[in-house]
């Protein structure tokens, strides 16, 4: 693309390919929350305090108490053992106080829920995606979590959680890099327990795969209006 400033990265996923350009001014946007929390980690510019991250962590790996909570109610010996979802919950909870006690900043608030949507994915009981758990399988109680270390030279980023087709009206980048879905499954299904666990809104969840309410989470880009869609995303970018 030669020489450029800004890349705009904007249906960005988990941030993969906006991580090759954090010597540039990054704009990302993904519909999925706990996608933006990601962003938030790795690309926002916000200062964040590198020894506090780590005394969460190191006490979020420590022997906590055992407690039943939204997580242990709802997914209890499914995609994790119960000691696993105790911890999940417990974590979770225990960030969000954090964070409304002012204890931790927005970006330290996506950096420790980012360590913990990273941990749990590495032992869930799936194949990759949460449309379905193994039965009878052999579930660890063990959930450690890593210190994520951002890059610290990052500069005047933009992170955004909307709809794409929306937010192009309103940026302007030198390169955007557009990845939309491209088959009529949603991200949303595929990611749903990740979702909930970000968003931490504890919703009723149903079915065998213990699914929430994700209307509000469906992309134009999995359906029979994608073209239509892609149209009038390509006649508003600026």
């Amino acid at each position: 693309c030669g020489d450029f400033n800004t890349f705009a990265d904007i249906f960005a996923g988990s941030g993969a390919v906006s991580s090759a350009y954090t010597d540039k001014q990054l704009i990302t946007n993904d519909i999925l929350y706990s996608n933006y929390l990601c962003h938030l980690t790795w690309f926002s510019d916000e200062k964040f305090d590198p020894e506090k991250i780590k005394q969460y962590v190191e006490y979020f790996n420590s022997d906590l108490p055992y407690e039943e909570n939204y997580m242990t109610a709802n997914f209890s010996n499914t995609y994790f053992s119960d000691v696993v979802c105790s911890k999940i919950g417990f974590i979770r909870e225990y960030i969000e106080n954090e964070f409304r006690l002012k204890k931790i900043n927005e970006k330290e608030r996506a950096m420790l829920i980012t360590s913990l949507l990273y941990a749990l994915d590495k032992i869930a009981n799936t194949c990759g995606h949460y449309d379905a758990y193994r039965r009878n399988a052999e579930l660890t109680d063990k959930l450690e979590l890593a210190i994520p270390e951002p890059n610290t030279t990052l500069r005047n980023n933009e992170c955004f959680n909307c709809d794409t087709n929306e937010l192009v009206k309103t940026i302007s980048a030198d390169v955007v890099y557009i990845d939309p879905p491209y088959n009529s499954r949603q991200y949303c299904d595929a990611y749903h327990l990740i979702e909930n666990i970000a968003r931490w809104e504890k919703p009723e969840v149903f079915g065998v795969a213990k699914k929430m309410d994700r209307t509000a989470l469906k992309s134009k880009y999995c359906t029979r209006s994608a073209p239509e869609a892609f149209s009038d995303l390509i006649n508003n970018l600026n």
